[in-house]
């Protein structure tokens, strides 16, 4: 079932690029008979082009002119366009991992009982094994169930519910740095939490792939399985951690009820490319930062408990006082103001003039993981 869901949504795939459909409905109605070839459910050919339009868009997304150009051709001129990519040598995205993916009309789910359909009146059942944590959302009536995601090792259920958004009695500033996330609220109070450990993770496991690298070389297969064994082991250990200091901050707000204020960072990888006079032992830390993880978690968990969450620009945080005045750099992070006569702290200032700060307009970050900015 793996593999004929990853071979269809790259049969997909091609007929997309071939057809540049307009929406995921064109995209089904250009597939729909050479996909029905498969045998499956009629069910998986939606699932399917669901997957091969999203894996398109991305494509054609970050695709060079020459691409778009050949893209959108008028359609008697269509014809061999995968042959003319191939013979420029461009490759079309292709899904590698085995997966199935399943809406919410495809799947019966019975507490920890999950039937799947494989062809017509045909089903397979699959008992799920969870925490505690896990079968609480399971047993949850209240929550509403989406689609669902299956691989080799694991389920993956969306729910979602409806929340009313509390009406916020103050604002909470959030500063992400790189060893850790300074907080400030409207009542005065001021908290730093540590996350030197993530960047101490993310340092052993670099040399622990390195080594890796170095003793496997000649075996692209075992090095590309154990890169990723280890890769995953980093993921996982890092986002528990972030997961931690995420629930502590979304707490503090749920029971003052604070509206989070963050900082919307765009751009910021941009500031530690190769060429940029820096060394390579400091762009490759900074690249690895995990300030966007820290502002993902904090914004679903904080949608969840319906706490309103905000985004501001983050120019002159660290530079710029209370007052107004303009600060002076201190060692050990501290900074002088000489308007008001007072030294700061850099990150509590920080965390300060994000919470007073004005709300920017289409704040929002975007999914992709390039995104951050300068302060």
């Amino acid at each position: 079932m793996f593999q004929l869901f990853r071979q269809m949504c790259n049969d997909a795939i091609r007929i997309a690029v071939a057809t540049n459909p307009l929406s995921r409905y064109d995209l089904i109605s250009s597939a729909y008979e050479n996909l029905k070839g498969y045998g499956l459910h009629s069910h998986y050919i939606q699932n399917v082009c669901g997957v091969a339009f999203a894996a398109f868009q991305r494509w054609k997304k970050d695709a060079p002119q020459e691409i778009l150009d050949i893209l959108t051709l008028p359609h008697f001129k269509r014809q061999g366009v995968l042959s003319h990519l191939a013979r420029l040598r461009i490759e079309v995205p292709l899904v590698r991992m085995p997966f199935l993916r399943l809406d919410n009309q495809t799947y019966k789910l019975d507490y920890l009982l999950l039937r799947i359909p494989t062809r017509p009146r045909v089903f397979e059942y699959i008992v799920l094994d969870g925490s505690m944590y896990h079968r609480a959302f399971l047993a949850d009536l209240g929550l509403k169930r989406g689609s669902i995601v299956i691989t080799e090792s694991s389920v993956v259920i969306a729910f979602s519910r409806k929340v009313e958004t509390i009406e916020p009695a103050g604002q909470m500033g959030l500063d992400v740095n790189e060893r850790n996330v300074t907080w400030s609220d409207t009542a005065g109070k001021t908290a730093r939490v540590d996350t030197s450990q993530v960047v101490e993770i993310k340092e052993r496991y670099k040399a622990i792939r390195a080594k890796i690298a170095g003793l496997v070389s000649g075996d692209r297969r075992t090095m590309r399985r154990l890169l990723s064994k280890y890769g995953r082991r980093e993921k996982n250990r890092t986002s528990q951690l972030i997961n931690r200091v995420s629930k502590e901050i979304v707490e503090h707000a749920k029971q003052n009820k604070l509206e989070i204020k963050m900082e919307r960072l765009t751009g910021i990888r941009r500031l530690y490319r190769k060429g940029n006079h820096q060394g390579t032992s400091f762009r490759g830390r900074m690249n690895s930062w995990t300030f966007r993880e820290i502002q993902r978690q904090v914004e679903y968990k904080a949608t969840w408990e319906g706490i309103p969450v905000a985004y501001v620009s983050p120019r002159g945080t660290s530079q710029i006082c209370l007052c107004g005045s303009r600060v002076a750099t201190l060692a050990e992070r501290k900074l002088y103001c000489p308007g008001c006569d007072r030294i700061w702290d850099r990150d509590e200032l920080a965390s300060k003039n994000v919470m007073a700060a004005p709300l920017v307009r289409a704040a929002r970050p975007s999914k992709r993981g390039d995104e951050g900015g300068t302060r």
